[in-house]
């Protein structure tokens, strides 16, 4: 059996619009973008990320422990989920699943007296989230960047 096929003007323009037309499909189907992966496995790549945003922190944290990302997140971790979002991080990809949290204490924070700590989620081998924030009752938290906005909580939290 043979099969014989014409290549004319018209067919050509036809397989080329087409293959065009494919290739600017591929392009034009919005993807979500690629996320930032940030290694924490260890201890030196935990203290790299933190030194990315210009933090001195202590050789070791100053506490370690498992927790469990809500599968459902109440006002409070909503909002919490809200300044992850702003610093790339997204923890409604985590929930229900158990990460490790190490906090260590920064010790270049200015114009403030009270502990500092920078606290990282960390699952698996990637950081996930975390932030920076202070012990003082009144205290603060913001994201990791030194000028980010600092987190509030939801009025239905006091």
């Amino acid at each position: 059996m043979v099969l014989s096929v014409g290549a004319n003007k018209k067919r050509i323009i036809a397989v080329i619009a087409l293959v065009a037309l494919a290739v600017g499909a591929f392009f034009l189907i919005p993807r979500e973008p690629e996320k930032a992966v940030y290694p924490g496995m260890t201890n030196e790549e935990r203290i790299a990320f933190l030194q990315s945003f210009n933090w001195t922190v202590e050789e070791e944290p100053a506490d370690t422990r498992e927790v469990v990302i809500p599968a459902v997140f109440n006002d409070v971790y909503t909002a919490y989920n809200a300044m992850q979002n702003a610093q790339g991080f997204d923890l409604k990809d985590y929930a229900g699943e158990k990460c490790m949290q190490y906090r260590y204490i920064i010790t270049n924070y200015p114009d403030c007296t009270d502990t500092v700590y920078a606290t990282l989620l960390v699952c698996g081998d990637r950081i996930i989230g975390g932030d920076v924030s202070s012990e003082a009752k009144d205290g603060f938290m913001h994201g990791f960047a030194p000028d980010s906005v600092h987190f509030v909580a939801p009025e239905s939290a006091a």
